[in-house]
């Protein structure tokens, strides 16, 4: 089974004064331990790279060079012709776009989806999406 994670996560997991650093930081590094294969949509990975850019150029990115070998390997999923034909069209709540993406993958896939995003949290589950905040996930495969 694999994982779909909001670039969110990502985000707060290196981010110091994020509210959600603890949780985000011991998810990422207990499915590492359990060596659980997460996959993102690639627009998401691209946005984490950029925050993490911008952090950096701040000097307040915490968190390992994404450069060579990754601590967190992910499986990204490419937006292309066939993942528009794959995912276009598939019944959800309304959501802005980038946030729709990780939603309808979550549930035409049946992934599990980990967010701290409020909003993204609460369309998934209406969408029938099963849905975990990261410290609920990290709960769930204690």
């Amino acid at each position: 089974m694999k994982l779909l994670i909001d670039s969110c996560v990502f985000i707060d997991a290196f981010d110091t004064s994020s509210l959600n650093h603890s949780a985000s930081l011991k998810l990422l590094n207990d499915l590492k331990k359990k060596n659980i294969q997460i996959t993102m949509p690639a627009h998401g990975w691209f946005e984490v790279q950029c925050t993490f850019q911008n952090m950096s150029n701040q000097g307040r990115f915490t968190g390992p060079k994404f450069q060579g070998d990754m601590n967190y390997p992910i499986e990204l999923i490419h937006i292309d012709d066939e993942f528009i034909s794959k995912y276009s069209m598939t019944e959800i709540p309304y959501i802005k776009a980038g946030d729709h993406i990780f939603v309808v993958v979550a549930k035409k896939n049946g992934y599990p989806l980990v967010t701290s995003d409020n909003k993204m949290y609460e369309v998934a589950n209406k969408a029938g999406v099963k849905v975990f905040t990261p410290a609920e996930y990290s709960n769930e495969i204690a």
